[in-house]
């Protein structure tokens, strides 16, 4: 037994204790609702407003076979104006077993202080068994003032002042081009 063989053994023992501690991850990594999936977190800016920001309530219709629209009510009952609303749609079978997710964004704005109904104009396909769901809000943002606006100048683009070169002004008097 030469250094090459004893090289090659501790190799195989480093490999195997690699794919040994994979293999014990992966059996936390896969959860009942599949592998690498975790529950949703607000965002720190949000976390503070989730017990004033409520689903109300929803109604999820199938349009055509296995085909999902949903209809949202949202109460905002901060002092901020919220947008970007994300709610996270779970579906269960006959016997409560869980066997879907399917998350909604709605891009509208919910002013503060008001209760409002928005319609999620996007299809899910859900699994056909399917028989009871369970949504929940999951985060939004905040309504902030623009780091920057733009300001247009009245009589928009192509009517410059007269006198501008290049812009339909008058000539300045001044030759382009080639020799005369």
């Amino acid at each position: 037994m030469n250094k090459q063989f004893w090289a090659n053994f501790a190799l195989c023992v480093a490999l195997l204790l690699l794919v040994i501690t994979g293999v014990t991850r992966i059996g936390s990594a896969l959860t009942p609702k599949g592998l690498l999936v975790s529950e949703p977190e607000p965002s720190a800016e949000a976390a503070p407003f989730m017990d004033k920001v409520t689903l109300v309530d929803y109604n999820l219709g199938e349009q055509q076979s296995n085909i999902v629209s949903a209809e949202f009510v949202l109460g905002n009952a901060s002092e901020h104006d919220v947008r970007n609303i994300e709610i996270l749609c779970e579906f269960f079978d006959r016997s409560g077993r869980y066997l879907d997710r399917e998350p909604f964004l709605l891009s509208g704005i919910l002013p503060a202080g008001k209760t409002m109904g928005h319609v999620s104009m996007t299809s899910r396909y859900v699994n056909s068994r399917a028989e009871a769901l369970s949504c929940r809000l999951v985060d939004f943002e905040l309504v902030t003032e623009p780091v920057f606006s733009l300001h247009r100048h009245e009589g928009g683009h192509g009517e410059a002042a007269s006198g501008a070169a290049g812009h339909g002004g008058e000539e300045t008097g001044h030759e382009t081009g080639g020799g005369h």
